[in-house]
């Protein structure tokens, strides 16, 4: 699976925007805003995720087992500088099973976006996640859309690099029930001689998702146990940093 840099300007922006918020506060008690009784207003509630919460929502080395490793400033997205990984050109109704393949998201208009990516010493398995923010009806029709592509597309194709990939996508027996949506399923992609497994777990609390992912080769460990901590605690984080959103 192609890693590339992840971007670190959330931060960044997050700073300066706290940054312009005090400055036009300028530290008087009466900004506070008041109703016309005179009572002071209700704090408002974010309509998504932060970046910052994003960033809280992810797993951390010590939530998996031993012999795991972060890899530092590497994501899932393969939208820029890996086209050829990329897997287009498949029908509607199958869409968000090949979006969250290729960028980790089901969906591109997003809020807030963290990835980060996990692989095992000596191994060539990887786990890896997405946490991403939306208003609330947005990812809930997002969720809806993964969940008709999992029940409804079984096999289907596309194109990667040029060249006909045939997609199978099956819900797995053993579904888990995390956060207000939850999704676990199995994705294989076929293009010519190579083949991709993966284990994947997708879950939605208020506007946020999150989706872990588990890219295992042909032999070796598959790496289902760091998979099945790593997406328990991801639901777990996700809920905790989700609760401070509408």
């Amino acid at each position: 699976m192609h890693v590339r840099p992840r971007r670190v300007v959330f931060a960044t922006l997050a700073a300066s925007s706290l940054l312009l918020l005090s400055a036009c506060d300028g530290g008087s008690a009466s900004a506070d805003k008041k109703d016309n009784k005179g009572a002071p207003s209700a704090p408002s509630v974010p309509a998504s995720l932060s970046a910052e919460q994003a960033e809280q929502a992810l797993v951390a080395p010590g939530d998996l087992p031993a012999g795991w490793k972060l890899e530092a400033n590497t994501g899932l997205d393969k939208s820029q500088g890996a086209d050829d990984d990329m897997v287009t050109g498949a029908k509607p109704l199958c869409a968000p099973v090949t979006a969250v393949l290729n960028s980790g998201r089901l969906e591109a208009d997003y809020k807030a976006n963290a990835q980060e990516v996990f692989t095992k010493k000596g191994d060539r398995t990887t786990v890896a996640q997405d946490v991403s923010g939306y208003p609330r009806a947005q990812a809930e029709r997002a969720m809806t859309g993964l969940r008709t592509a999992v029940e409804q597309c079984g096999t289907f194709t596309g194109k990667q690099a040029g060249k006909k990939a045939t997609v199978t996508v099956k819900k797995t027996a053993e579904q888990p029930k995390y956060g207000d949506d939850s999704l676990r399923y199995t994705v294989k992609v076929v293009q010519g001689d190579l083949q991709m497994d993966f284990d994947m777990g997708t879950v939605r609390s208020h506007g946020a998702i999150t989706t872990v992912l588990n890219n295992y080769p042909d032999h070796g460990d598959r790496g289902m146990e760091a998979f099945t901590k790593a997406l328990s605690k991801a639901a777990e984080k996700l809920g905790a940093a989700a609760a401070k959103t509408a």
